[in-house]
């Protein structure tokens, strides 16, 4: 098991996105006093004062009990699996259960990457407990991130950077999808768009995909935007753009052959379609004359 592992960085680190400055894995037993071992000064902090950081600090409990209390958040009970999101310069607290003591993985970082989160608002101050639950993906990534930490090896810091957002975009997209864990509606979206995918070349009414998955178009387009960010129709077009950026790149079919393949009324109508969704026209985006 890693214990703690505190980094420096170069000017250049920050042009990746995110710099780490302390990657951990530590596991404290049942009655030890927390916290221990050595740490620098600003990374030390007694249970009843906290501490405050300046950097972006992400705790995730993998084994046993604890808590954590932050300036925005009343004391909240922790168990395996939960994750915490600490902001930069906010107050907080944490320990293991005695009786159960804990292990810990926590990585610090700063630079864009963290002020992109803060400014997204992607997490919650008011709410940084996320109940991701137990994942290998999330505990590799930690155990690799420390590793790199330890090898300190040329690039190490670009390796971290990978492993921040890897943890931390994993964190989030788990916290999400708890919410339809075990929910039937998963089921009916998954039909639709199966349904959508198998159409791409026709063009289907929405409503006709809500029957086919057997609800109305009102809740299915209730449920479909909810769960996707997207409405039904948004959807299916995006479906077709993307399939026409595949066509564009494997095949030699013209702009006027592919509105045809993907169900469009006219070469214009898809023509500007994917100049809103891709910022570029097709014969941009072949880089070539189109073959007319």
């Amino acid at each position: 098991m890693g214990t703690v592992k505190y980094l420096i960085a170069q000017e250049s680190d920050y042009s990746w996105g995110a710099v780490t400055s302390t990657v951990g894995i530590q596991e404290t037993p049942a009655g030890k006093p927390y916290p221990y071992g050595e740490h620098p000064k600003e990374y030390i902090f007694t249970v009843d004062k906290g501490r405050v950081l300046h950097d972006f600090h992400i705790l995730y409990l993998i084994k046993g009990r604890g808590w954590v209390t932050t300036a925005h958040c009343p004391k909240t009970q922790l168990r395996a699996g939960d994750a915490v999101i600490i902001f930069p310069d906010e107050w907080h607290s944490y320990a293991p259960d005695v009786e159960t003591g804990w292990t810990e993985a926590w990585i610090d970082f700063t630079g864009e990457f963290a002020d992109r989160i803060i400014k997204q608002q992607f997490f919650d101050i008011k709410n940084p407990v996320l109940r991701v639950g137990i994942s290998n993906t999330i505990c590799n990534a930690f155990e690799k991130a420390y590793d790199a930490a330890q090898a300190e090896l040329p690039g190490h810091q670009q390796q971290l950077a990978g492993f921040v957002g890897l943890i931390v975009c994993s964190m989030y997209a788990k916290n999400k999808q708890r919410a339809y864990k075990d929910n039937p509606d998963i089921g009916y979206i998954n039909l639709g768009r199966k349904y959508m995918r198998e159409n791409l070349s026709n063009n289907i009414l929405m409503e006709d995909v809500a029957k086919e998955v057997g609800l109305g178009y009102t809740k299915f387009r209730k449920i479909f935007r909810n769960y996707t960010g997207f409405s039904p129709n948004q959807y299916f077009l995006n479906l077709k753009l993307e399939k026409a950026k595949d066509y564009l790149s494997n095949t030699r079919l013209s702009s006027k052959e592919i509105a045809f393949r993907l169900g469009f009324d006219s070469t214009s109508y898809f023509n500007k379609m994917f100049r809103l969704h891709h910022g570029i026209s097709p014969l941009e985006f072949r880089g070539e004359i189109d073959y007319e």
